[in-house]
């Protein structure tokens, strides 16, 4: 069966996060991120936690990254860091390496 053309898969926007509440696993970050982005549709890529705090990078529709990104910074405990059409970029700008797959 043919993969859809790229023009038909929709554009999405990379967002990395900052979560300042701590080392969290990654269920209860997705948690967290979903209370604050009630109606927007997001997929989780990586957690990692840093120190005392969690990096996350997640997927946002286009038409929604700038909801996403007013919702944000108005959160105390979530801080958005960078956005970007690609995840490359985004794991470069918070000094992350891309997680080796599982097999």
């Amino acid at each position: 069966m043919a993969r859809q053309s790229k023009a038909s898969r929709g554009k999405f926007r990379w967002l990395g996060l900052r979560i300042n509440n701590g080392q969290l696993s990654r269920n209860s970050a997705t948690a967290m991120i979903q209370q604050i982005l009630t109606e927007i549709n997001f997929r989780m890529f990586d957690c990692l936690d840093v120190d005392s705090h969690t990096l996350v990078i997640i997927r946002v529709n286009l038409k929604d990254i700038d909801l996403a990104r007013e919702r944000f910074g108005l959160n105390t405990e979530i801080e958005s860091l960078t956005t970007s059409g690609k995840i490359r970029l985004v794991r470069d700008r918070m000094g992350l390496s891309k997680p080796v797959r599982k097999q």
